[in-house]
């Protein structure tokens, strides 16, 4: 009693915080476009500009001193070094005299200069905009009017599923030579206005800089536009960019700003204690019904979506990757359940049955069988294989009962080394498919969205809303096979197998063949490992062949049993929990480290942190356990 009367008074202690914070941030949110916050921004804006004109006009009269200095030593026959000691000379008393004339910023008078940059923004904003559309419509024309090139896809050196996200990025981006871009008209006309509202803020800056001249803020135009707009500006991007000049000095109330600036991310921060103060209420609750691991990694889950929306990430393409990655991947871990329901366990052995998908696959592209009929055909050629391959691999598993841990990852390395040397040697003639030179089969094999079936359950039915898409397709064949699954585990078979799985001797007592139950749920797996490695290749759009399939049964046990299966039980809610807080973490967490850390490693550094953390945690809760 005394546990729970802590809880409820923590909770409501962290509710109230955040309520306080969201009320916060909804107020000061709505202050952005109010007289309040253009205030705001227009002082720090016209704090940035003196601060920049200053300096500038410092370090340009340092430099024609420096100048002047180095003529004079030099018509003067000086020495090297006497020239270097002139010329230090002269840029320190520059410096100096000029430092010393610098405008006082607590006493200046800038009403002229505030409304003089307020129209120099705005038409700086027209100029951005027509130079953006503008821009974008001649590299619309030229990709229209530009040949179509016949490129190889190098994909020797790829070796990870990061590797690939890379070059498909780097082929999304495709460069257009803007070298022939010419300003319109309209931006012409735009740009006179803009040098026009210039002279005016010229105007302005020499009447508060009495050693300013022309010249000098003609070598600060760039820097004094860079300032002032900057194309995709809203209330957030200015303020950052402003305060990072030195602008932030000239507000009266810091705080009230910082509020006004962040107050999205204490509605986020907010939210997340609410979730929080959920979490420490109905804590007991929560662990009884989900484990402690895996509400930890749901609320690691919850903490990288708010960092995500603290460093105005895209949460909504995040999730949208989220979703196309559980879609690709829930038919390899759904391939875990029927393994588990018949008694086996975990089937690390999964590479047998994606052997047998990507030959389907193979075949397909070999006899160019493309769109639904190749995919169709590519199902079924990869289950008719991984039926025969699965019946004997559970003749195998039942010789070796009680160590089907092992054997199964015994097993799936051993097929996965047996068909390195297979792609060398089978007969695939399709140029698609062999090395230009030599013999054997690539590494990774592109599926083409037109002479294949790439993408063709992301593309069917698909739509987005805002920044967020929707993989229709791929979702509901996920939704199919699950049913499927859950239907057939229904079954008088499924019955009888999942008694097996539950307690063997029992089954075996009430008259179940046991070893025949086993290798139907053998088969089963092998086979969904099959499809699921088709739906993983359509929706990748390659097909990686050699070791690539080596760690797909670690990454598929680690989720389904993160989802909360064990190894004698599991639920097909069980592999969509799973697939989605797996996929989940390693989506969110790449950028989010990135953030955090700019211009570093790290994201891949956390990609393999979790990765093989979530893993090394799957095969510690199975404990390796036997069967009676």
């Amino acid at each position: 009693m005394g546990n729970q009367k802590a809880r409820a008074i923590a909770s409501v202690l962290i509710v109230v915080l955040a309520l306080v914070l969201i009320v916060t941030g909804v107020v000061g949110m709505s202050r952005r476009a109010t007289a309040t916050g253009e205030e705001i921004l227009t002082n720090m804006r016209t704090r940035a500009v003196l601060i920049a004109t200053g300096e500038g006009a410092v370090e340009s009269y340092v430099a024609i001193a420096a100048d002047q200095a180095r003529e004079a030593a030099q018509a003067a026959g000086a020495s090297m070094s006497e020239i270097r000691e002139a010329v230090a000379a002269a840029e320190e008393e520059a410096r100096n005299n000029s430092s010393a004339n610098l405008l006082d910023y607590a006493t200046a008078d800038t009403t002229g200069l505030d409304a003089a940059l307020s129209t120099l923004r705005a038409a700086l904003m027209d100029y951005r905009a027509e130079e953006a559309a503008a821009e974008a419509a001649y590299v619309e024309q030229m990709q229209a009017t530009a040949a179509p090139e016949e490129t190889e896809v190098d994909t020797s050196q790829l070796t990870s599923e990061a590797d690939l996200e890379a070059m498909l990025a780097e082929e999304e981006e495709v460069e257009v030579d803007m070298s022939g871009f010419v300003a319109t008209e309209r931006m012409n006309e735009l740009r006179a206005i803009a040098d026009e509202k210039y002279a005016g803020v010229c105007t302005e800056l020499m009447a508060l800089y009495d050693t300013l001249d022309q010249a000098a803020l003609d070598t600060l135009e760039g820097t004094i536009f860079d300032i002032v707009s900057q194309s995709g500006d809203d209330f957030a991007r200015e303020y950052d960019r402003y305060n990072a000049a030195g602008g932030a000095a000239a507000l009266s109330n810091r705080f009230g700003a910082w509020v006004i600036r962040y107050g999205d991310d204490l509605v986020y921060v907010g939210v997340g204690l609410i979730l929080a103060a959920l979490v420490v209420f109905f804590y007991p609750t929560l662990v009884k019904k989900l484990g402690v691991p895996r509400m930890i990694i749901g609320l690691f889950f919850v903490l990288l979506c708010v960092v995500a929306l603290i460093y105005d990430l895209s949460l909504s393409g995040l999730m949208s990757n989220t979703l196309v990655r559980m879609g690709m991947n829930s038919i390899l871990v759904l391939a875990m359940a029927p393994g588990i329901q018949c008694g086996i366990g975990l089937n690390l052995g999964l590479p047998i049955g994606i052997v047998g998908g990507l030959i389907g696959g193979l075949l397909a592209i070999e006899w160019q069988i493309g769109g639904w009929l190749g995919f169709v055909f590519a199902c079924l050629v990869g289950m008719a294989i991984s039926a025969v391959s699965g019946a004997l691999y559970g003749m195998l598993l039942n010789r070796l009962k009680g160590s089907e841990m092992s054997v199964t990852t015994y097993v799936g390395f051993s097929i996965v080394s047996l068909m390195c040397i297979a792609w060398l040697v089978l007969p695939f003639n399709s140029l698609e498919l062999r090395w230009p030179l030599g013999t054997g089969l690539r590494n990774t094999i592109v599926m083409s969205d037109a002479t294949s079936f790439g993408h063709i359950l992301d593309n069917f039915l698909s739509f987005s809303i805002g920044g967020f898409t929707v993989p229709t397709g791929l979702l509901l064949f996920m939704a199919l096979c699950c049913y499927l699954v859950w239907l057939f585990m229904r079954s008088r078979t499924g019955v009888a197998m999942m008694a097996v799985g539950n307690n063997r001797r029992f089954a075996e007592a009430t008259g179940v063949n046991v070893d025949r139950m086993r290798i139907i749920g053998t088969m089963i797996s092998t086979m969904l490992g099959a499809v699921g490695i088709l739906v993983y290749s359509q929706s990748y759009g390659f097909m990686q062949l050699y070791t690539a399939p080596r760690q797909m049964g670690f990454v598929a046990a680690s989720a389904i049993l993160i989802g909360g299966a064990t190894t004698s039980r599991c639920k097909i809610s069980h592999v969509l929990i799973g697939t989605f807080l797996f996929q989940g973490v390693l989506t969110l967490g790449m950028p989010v480290a990135n953030a955090l850390v700019p211009q570093s490693t790290i994201s891949e550094t956390m990609r393999i942190l979790i990765s093989n953390g979530i893993i090394l945690y799957a095969l510690t809760k199975s404990g390796g356990e036997q069967r009676a």
